[in-house]
């Protein structure tokens, strides 16, 4: 069939972007769209929100985390935007990865999250976008909740003035999640003691009926004390503070918003004690990023068939860094064993400031045929970039069929807090650069029954060193690990097919399920080609929710991945000078040996129960409910044997979460 002319908010809401996944109010036409109910059905560690959206295609991450991988990019290369203010590292006990993200998942109405191919509008991120805008209240009536479970509480309040033109959101929550922590696979001795909290609140006033005004706040907070049965012990506290204000506009065919923001974030971090055989470590990091940052963004609709786009931002920062480390190591020399003692330290305050810019447009040349070609700038100070990318989608519509495509090239500059302090790098490096290419094919299969095919191909051109502890992939301290390796790859790779079936019928049943196939790799100097950390090669993901009636929902949650890759030690006989011999470790080829397969079942029971005030919500959650083993490193026992020989056996290591039950509870009222 053969589409007319849209309409003129018809050609604003198009999906021309292919690899987009949305969260809506109502469940929308394109796949891979979720509901609120959707999420909130899921089980979930922690009601968490980017726990809930790592099932996604493309998305990579452990139990540990919520820090999930973009088709094989690190979360640093993902840009996250909540209601017009950009997110840095948004995420409680960094020290275990991130646990939980600093967001409160039933706060949230709307988001996007884009895994390539992305438009000229969004700047200085190689991999991938998420944005994200809060509940705006319009019912008369305010709405307060009140959660507790197993791994904190939490409380949200909504409300409006009686003419609807003052709206108010605020938000607390508190966790202790020592329970889920003390869970993972850890050694005897071990001892960790987490907190977290976080408060955010929105004022928005509709000025005139045609724009908004709104002043936002966040703030996170979370220390951690780590006691290492095997080694040293670990203090930290991190802080984020975001302070925004935010105008919306909206006159028929122009539309624009401006948004003014002051970010804080600050990292502390004191490490002291003892490894393994009593070897001195000791560490000490004060780092700070302050921020001010003014975007403004302008759109007109010219006609039926054309929309414009364009903006600029401007940013200053100013980054404090105190660092200092100190390890002790023994080493085998000339047959004998000495103690050597290494140490980093550095003190700087690096500043600059930055620009972006864009003008794209979408363009309907013919009915079914919906083209957005765009161009941005962006460039700043400190590391002396100046960057210019050029990027293209499409979109064909053919009945219950879509096409899409998307060529680009992207860059992500260093950050002023990303400098590698504590593994001795302290220059900026030149802006990271990547091509996208990107083809997807959606088809309603039934009326509720959508399917997506999509394959993607990323070449990064001018990536950057980095440091990887590439056997133990969960650690404290990683920077005094003797498993870290500095790599300079001359080229990044990622490539990928993706599907996704989802089918709903009615509200009484949900279900999707996708599969993926993806290669990350990372090409080093001499041309050898190794797996990046989160080389998933294969990953399957099926949800399920069913609610028999308005009261009880049953939801399952199950997912399997090949192993992620790793490093094997290697064992050598070493001769002592006074006689005998010694074993001594290396590190062999980097990622060729891969961790068992990955598979998980999580499922949820909730019931709704009407009360006369609000509703009460109560859940069951069983995380792992089959109680598999998942591990994330290997370990070696060593022994000598008759002939002078050494026996080497590798057995599974460090584990991830058991079979863990959780109970919680949200009265809506």
């Amino acid at each position: 069939a053969t589409a007319g002319p849209v309409t003129l908010y018809a050609l604003r809401a198009m999906v021309v972007t292919p690899s987009r996944f949305g969260l809506e109010r109502e469940r929308g036409p394109v796949a891979a769209t979720l509901t609120e109910s959707d999420l909130l059905a899921l089980p979930q560690l922690g009601d968490d929100l980017y726990r809930a959206i790592s099932h996604l295609p493309g998305l990579a991450a452990d139990d540990m985390t919520a820090r999930f991988w973009v088709r094989g990019a690190p979360h640093g290369q993902l840009l996250a935007r909540l209601d017009g203010v950009d997110l840095l590292e948004p995420f409680h006990l960094k020290d275990t990865g991130g646990s939980l993200s600093i967001l409160d998942l039933e706060t949230i109405a709307r988001l996007n999250l884009l895994t390539g191919g992305f438009a000229a509008d969004y700047g200085d991120r190689l991999a991938g976008v998420l944005t994200m805008e809060t509940d705006s209240h319009t019912r008369a009536q305010p709405r307060t909740t009140i959660g507790l479970s197993l791994a904190g509480g939490r409380a949200a309040h909504r409300g409006r003035t009686q003419d609807g033109r003052r709206r108010w959101l605020v938000s607390a929550r508190s966790g202790y999640p020592d329970i889920a922590l003390k869970a993972s696979d850890r050694q005897a001795g071990d001892e960790i003691r987490p907190r977290y909290h976080d408060l955010m609140g929105k004022w928005e006033w509709s000025v005139t009926p045609e724009q908004t005004l709104s002043l936002h706040a966040l703030h996170a907070g979370d220390r951690m004390f780590f006691r290492d049965g095997d080694g040293p012990t670990l203090t930290s506290r991190y802080g984020s503070d975001y302070a925004w204000a935010r105008w919306r506009g909206d006159f028929g065919r122009v539309t624009g918003e401006g948004v003014l923001a002051f970010t804080n974030v600050e990292w502390d971090r004191d490490g002291a004690g003892f490894l393994k055989g009593g070897y001195l470590a000791g560490l000490h990091e004060r780092r700070k990023l302050r921020t001010v940052g003014l975007r403004q963004d302008w759109s007109v609709t010219g006609s039926e068939r054309a929309w414009w786009r364009g903006g600029a931002e401007f940013k200053a920062g100013w980054a404090d860094y105190d660092y200092r480390r100190e390890r002790d190591r023994l080493v085998l020399r000339d047959g004998v064993y000495r103690t050597e003692r290494s140490a980093t330290a550095a003190r700087l305050a690096p500043d600059g400031g930055s620009v972006g810019a864009y003008l794209a447009a979408r363009l309907q040349p013919w009915g079914p045929l919906t083209l957005e070609p765009g161009v941005r700038y962006d460039g700043n100070d400190h590391a002396h970039d100046a960057e210019v990318t050029p990027r293209f989608s499409a979109a064909l519509h053919h009945g219950d069929s879509t096409w899409r495509a998307a060529w680009g090239l992207y860059t992500q500059a260093q950050g002023l807090h990303e400098l590698g302090v504590p593994d001795g790098d302290t220059t900026f490096r030149r802006a990271e650069r990547a091509e996208h290419r990107v083809l997807s094919f959606e088809h309603r299969l039934a009326p509720e029954l959508n399917a997506r095919l999509e394959a993607y191909d990323r070449m990064v051109r001018r990536p950057r060193p980095h440091w990887d502890n590439v056997v133990a992939m969960r650690s404290a301290i990683p920077e005094i690990d003797a498993d870290r390796v500095g790599l300079e790859p001359t080229r990044m790779r990622a490539r990928g097919v993706e599907l996704i079936v989802e089918r709903r019928v009615g509200r009484a049943l949900t279900a999707s399920a996708s599969y993926a196939y993806a290669r990350a790799e990372e090409t080093l100097p001499g041309g050898a080609t190794i797996p990046r950390t989160r080389d998933q090669r294969h990953t399957v993901y099926v949800d399920a929710a069913y609610s028999p009636n308005p009261r009880w929902q049953l939801a399952f949650a199950w997912q399997y991945h090949t192993g992620w890759p790793t490093t094997a030690y290697h064992y050598v006989l070493a001769p002592l000078a006074g006689g005998g011999a010694a074993a001594l470790n290396t590190l062999g080829p980097l990622y060729a040996l891969r961790l068992p397969a990955y598979q998980r079942l999580d499922w949820r029971v909730q019931r709704r129960f009407a009360l006369s005030r609000g509703s009460l919500r109560v859940f069951l959650d069983v995380f792992n409910v089959l109680g598999r083993k998942n591990i994330i490193e290997y370990t070696y026992d060593v022994s000598f044997a008759p002939g002078n020989r050494l026996e080497v056996r590798r057995r599974n290591g460090q584990a991830l979460f058991p079979l863990l039950p959780s109970v919680g509870a949200t009265w809506d009222l």
